[in-house]
């Protein structure tokens, strides 16, 4: 798999999961009421902004470093 793929797929499924999983977990041993769907927000939202923003920016900034 080329080192583009890795990186969209990390920026888009796998950061989005850690973070939402994080904030369920505060808002839980805080005390709040955790409810799947209006963590599916969130979790489009940093899906987003990996793909459009963070993916292709990390694979930038790694390809000048190559250079």
């Amino acid at each position: 798999m080329s080192k583009m793929i890795k990186l969209m797929l990390f920026w888009t499924l796998v950061a989005p999961t850690i973070i939402t999983i994080l904030l369920m977990i505060i808002e839980y041993s805080v005390g709040k009421d955790v409810e799947l769907l209006s963590y599916s927000a969130i979790f489009l939202g940093i899906a987003a902004g990996g793909l459009i923003f963070a993916g292709p920016l990390n694979y930038l900034i790694a390809k000048s470093k190559e250079k």
